[in-house]
């Protein structure tokens, strides 16, 4: 059973992406998007108590270990919070026409899409199948990145296209090094030498200076399409001008399925060189990307791009964790990723109602938004407190324990660099959320009554956020330790 829903998980997206084609009645659209989006959580659930009773699954090219299986119901909890959330975010945007009628078929489909590319990414076990897959959500991604036409989309998603292809290309050469590398190890070039977990089995015996020059090339590659900085410059771009459930996605998923085939080298590079080499590394990236973040997180004034530039910071926050390594800072990285992937999700929900109420982006605009949507505003409030690492939500427990990583093994620096910079963030951000909660609402704010669709896709995430802040459920951090596991060997 388990093997089988290997092959039937990417199906289901792809499957409703077909069906989306059928019909241009929206609410046959929305009921379509939620059946498929349900669908594949239930499937996800199923596959992910199979693993637990029985181990890693494979079949083909695709094969789930609890490394993947993190990542996998991160992809497909977002998915099905999306597609709640946007029954009502689409009718809103059709009315005040943001969005045409008769474009929302193929917005349908391509979300769906998109989200097939993310589905197979994480299940690959052929590395050269994870390179394509990943090449497969620029593709998809790049269309919704500019879906709505008007001149800043078109270049963003220009601008994503052109630096993540770039980005992925250098991928592509690390992942060639690396199969030559094991080739060399399997004395043959044969499709064993191109699966992760045949790689792992030889992965002492390859050539260190190969694997050490492959391996920076993933991460700069896959770190460009993650949001690492200095690779960085389309992430606020794209994140800003998608239409506000895309933004969700491209935040909250695709720059976690972009980690993923970053761990998934390192795992490779710690078992051939030594842990030592990749951790630096990914140390070096992360630290560059929460110093690079900061000083354009205080001078924001678009509500969307803020939540971009906190996106690269947390994305070093993973990639900090990686790089302290040992059992606390890997768990810790794979918890942020979890805590990071929600929280961004619901403050990019809760933004896009906002922005929807008062016609605009800018933060100088939106003001008073307690007296406008009094639960929406509270639910932007909570993600902010979240992304800002305040207890008792989840993100407050994910970085405490990469702290605590790096207390633990002396990383004195880098500890400091990262408190200094979390202060600063944190106060910047709760600067420009408490200026649009409160205060008198301007002109431009409409005082309709809140849909219930958003704040039911809101509230979901919101609860898990909570959850997470609180305690860590038995069977999750089952899965979160047998991750940790794979990574630190």
């Amino acid at each position: 059973m388990a093997e089988t829903l290997l092959w039937v998980l990417p199906l289901v997206p792809t499957v409703t992406a077909l069906l989306m084609l059928t019909t241009r009645d929206r609410r046959i659209l929305s009921g379509l998007d939620v059946a498929g989006s349900a669908v594949l959580l239930a499937l996800t659930l199923v596959l992910a108590r199979d693993l637990v009773a029985g181990g890693p699954q494979a079949l083909g090219v695709f094969r789930v270990d609890d490394l993947g299986l993190v990542f996998l119901i991160l992809v497909a909890v977002l998915t099905f919070a999306v597609s709640i959330y946007q029954v009502g975010w689409l009718r809103q945007a059709v009315a005040l026409g943001n969005m045409k009628p008769e474009s929302l078929r193929p917005y349908f489909a391509l979300v769906h899409g998109f989200v097939a590319t993310m589905v197979v990414t994480v299940l690959a076990d052929n590395l050269g199948v994870l390179w394509i897959a990943m090449e497969g959500t620029t593709i998809t991604s790049a269309v919704l990145v500019g879906y709505h036409g008007h001149h800043h989309g078109l270049e963003a998603a220009w601008k994503y296209i052109i630096v993540t292809t770039i980005g992925i290309s250098f991928g592509l050469f690390g992942t060639v090094l690396v199969y030559a590398a094991a080739a060399a190890g399997h004395g043959s070039a044969g499709a064993g030498s191109r699966s992760w977990s045949a790689i792992m089995k030889v992965a002492p015996a390859l050539d260190p200076g190969i694997v050490r020059i492959g391996f920076i090339f993933v991460v700069v590659g896959y770190g460009a399409k993650a949001g690492l900085a200095p690779m960085h410059l389309w992430l606020p771009d794209a994140h800003s001008q998608a239409p506000t459930p895309v933004s969700a996605l491209l935040s909250g998923a695709l720059i976690k399925c972009a980690l993923l085939g970053i761990i998934r080298f390192q795992t490779i590079a710690a078992a051939a060189v030594g842990p030592a080499f990749p951790m630096q590394v990914l140390l070096v990236f992360g630290l560059i990307s929460i110093v690079v973040a900061t000083p354009f997180i205080l001078t924001q004034h678009d509500l969307k791009r803020l939540l971009g530039y906190h996106s690269v910071e947390h994305v070093g926050i993973v990639a900090l964790g990686l790089g302290f390594g040992g059992s606390v800072g890997t768990y810790g990285a794979l918890l942020h990723v979890v805590n990071h992937g929600v929280t961004k999700a619901l403050a990019f929900f809760a933004a896009g109602t906002a922005i929807a109420r008062y016609g605009s982006r800018d933060m100088q605009v939106i003001r008073g938004l307690l007296a406008v949507a009094p639960i929406g505003a509270t639910l932007l409030m909570l993600a902010a407190l979240s992304l800002a690492g305040v207890p008792p939500f989840s993100i407050f427990v994910s970085e405490l324990m990469v702290l605590r990583a790096g207390i633990g093994d002396g990383h004195w620096v880098a500890v400091a660099v990262f408190l200094a910079m979390v202060v600063i963030i944190f106060a910047g951000l709760l600067h420009h959320v408490g200026g649009m909660a409160f205060g008198k609402p301007t002109a431009a704010a409409t005082r309709e009554a809140e849909a219930r669709s958003p704040l039911l896709g809101m509230t979901l995430l919101a609860a898990i956020i909570i959850l997470l802040g609180l305690t860590i459920p038995g069977s999750f951090d089952r899965i979160f330790r047998g991750a940790t596991e794979i990574i630190v060997g």
